[in-house]
């Protein structure tokens, strides 16, 4: 195909695994985090240039554990500012796997453009046996520069499959598998270089966000606690303490919060319980979500649906900037 043919994608290189070297080609783990440049990542793949008109920046080089909000919103803004204009068709965003979720889930939400955004990164570092970030990076190119992945939102590209940035999670800690759409399954697939969509995300993302192009300094507090057996509500105390404006639990079974804290939610017993934070349930449980058959006795408090504690917490913090009525974050987690 001839270049002017091709789609114009442009990489956003954050770090990552992707970009980190190992310690010999047998060595998996315990490699030197984030040193690769995105310029020496793409000489890598020349065949890029057979799918697309590629260009390339290195927004930051830092593991995903150490992204702040600051580095989130530059992100954004910066697809944003590219997506905007007639000379990009679609992102790439290299980024590590520990909070990838987190990221393209921010994205998602603040993304003000239905062009393709995807995010990959790799299980394995650079040169060793069986590294899966060149071909992760083929294949999001692949993904982004299909003309089916328009409207998708923000999706993720991990080890052929291309799942909604709303439902990917990570779901092992060393296997090249490890980005799973536990509940709905993924949207598709990229197989030999072709991308093939089997579902569209219905919930509200990118382009339809209330939140697209949002930037936020600071943004809201909002703390996770887990649940388990034996709690106390110490931590609880000392997030209303502290001012955050919201708490998410990752609760047991279908989101079940300790009955002290339930408690304190109820103006019989607290003469302070209308002025507590916002607390999403969520469920530690992989799978299956939250519902609403818990009546807690106040509007303070409501139900996840499927997202998960730190996919929760992301949302709360967005819905909280822009409303502190409970119904109007209700409403916020039933659409999104």
């Amino acid at each position: 195909m001839e270049s002017h043919n091709l789609k114009k994608i442009h990489l956003i290189a954050t770090g990552g695994t992707i970009a980190s070297e190992a310690r010999s080609r047998v060595s998996t783990e315990g490699y030197k985090p984030s040193v690769i440049p995105v310029d020496e990542l793409v000489a890598q793949i020349p065949e890029l240039s057979d799918i697309a008109q590629m260009s390339a920046e290195q927004i930051f080089l830092k593991p995903s554990s150490a992204i702040t909000d600051s580095d989130l919103f530059d992100l954004s803004a910066r697809i944003n500012e590219l997506l905007g204009s007639d000379d990009c068709d679609g992102i790439i965003v290299t980024h590590g796997t520990d909070t990838m979720e987190e990221t393209a889930f921010f994205l998602n939400l603040t993304v003000k453009s239905d062009k393709p955004v995807v995010v990959t990164g790799a299980m394995r570092p650079a040169h060793v046996i069986s590294s899966d970030g060149l071909l992760n990076l083929y294949n999001a190119v692949c993904c982004a520069a299909s003309d089916a992945s328009r409207g998708m939102g923000v999706v993720i590209s991990m080890n052929d499959l291309i799942l909604s940035a709303r439902d990917g999670v990570k779901f092992s800690t060393f296997k090249t598998d490890a980005f799973q759409a536990p509940l709905y399954g993924v949207l598709g697939t990229v197989r030999d270089g072709k991308v093939d969509y089997a579902y569209k995300p219905v919930k509200r993302h990118t382009a339809s966000s209330e939140f697209a192009g949002m930037r936020l300094d600071p943004m809201p507090r909002v703390e996770i606690l887990y649940m388990y057996q034996g709690c106390d509500d110490n931590l609880f105390k000392a997030a209303v303490a502290k001012g955050d404006k919201g708490i998410v639990t990752a609760g047991s079974g279908n989101g079940g919060i300790i009955r002290e804290i339930g408690a304190a939610y109820k103006a019989e017993n607290n003469p302070d319980a209308g002025s507590l934070p916002i607390l999403v349930r969520s469920s530690r449980v992989t799978t299956g979500g939250v519902s609403d058959a818990f009546q807690m006795g106040t509007d303070r408090i409501i139900p996840s649906h499927d997202l998960n504690p730190h996919k929760a917490s992301v949302l709360l913090r967005f819905a909280l900037a822009v409303t502190e009525d409970p119904a109007e974050i209700k409403r916020i987690f039933e659409q999104y």
